[in-house]
């Protein structure tokens, strides 16, 4: 999941109500289910702006299978549309279940900054623009995520954040600080815990 890339996107998520029915007038109605808890504005900010960040990462990953140059940022990209495909089913998967409506489509911002690579295929610059790129939705996605995981309100929000973050971190490695790491050497390394 990638955060949105553009101030004026984060400052334009849209807030869900979840509008519960109290006591009717009519007995014969039933309650609409009530949910097991509410979605508060930071949860929102994080389905949406997780959502639009996926399919941006889903796309650019795309993209990097022909007009990255270097075979790392292909593995890479490869990496980033599977992982992302996963992050996002289950976030729509749990914005649907708690009714809030996600966007269509990227951000504007998002939308410019692909075109903006798709100007550089098949040259280094290129792949020194996707991987900043990279490295910049993915820190920012982190920063989200660990907001949520602190102040966030739904428990299935929160839970989905935290079974986000190891991915988003393992992505922010494989790109870090703009240089492509090697997806197969990442996977060689034995994990903290088998330490």
């Amino acid at each position: 999941m990638s955060a949105t890339r553009s101030s004026a996107g984060t400052g334009a998520v849209c807030a869900t109500l979840l509008c519960l029915t109290g006591a009717t007038t009519a007995p014969a109605l039933a309650s609409p289910p009530r949910p097991s808890a509410t979605v508060s504005s930071l949860d929102t900010q994080l389905l949406t702006a997780g959502h639009q960040g996926n399919l941006w990462e889903i796309a650019t990953g795309q993209a990097a299978q022909t007009d990255a140059t270097s075979a790392c940022v292909k593995q890479v990209g490869a990496v980033f549309i599977r992982d992302h495909r996963a992050l996002d089913a289950g976030l729509v998967k749990t914005a649907s279940k708690l009714g809030v409506a996600l966007p269509s489509g990227q951000t504007a911002g998002q939308q410019r900054q692909a075109v903006a690579l798709k100007a550089a295929a098949r040259t280094r610059s290129y792949d020194a623009a996707w991987l900043k790129a990279q490295y910049t939705a993915h820190v920012q996605t982190l920063s989200l995520i660990d907001k949520e995981i602190a102040a966030g309100t739904n428990p299935q929000v929160k839970a989905l954040a935290k079974s986000a973050r190891p991915v988003v971190e393992r992505h922010t490695r494989l790109v870090s600080k703009g240089v492509c790491h090697s997806p197969m050497a990442a996977s060689s390394r034995p994990s903290a815990s088998a330490r």
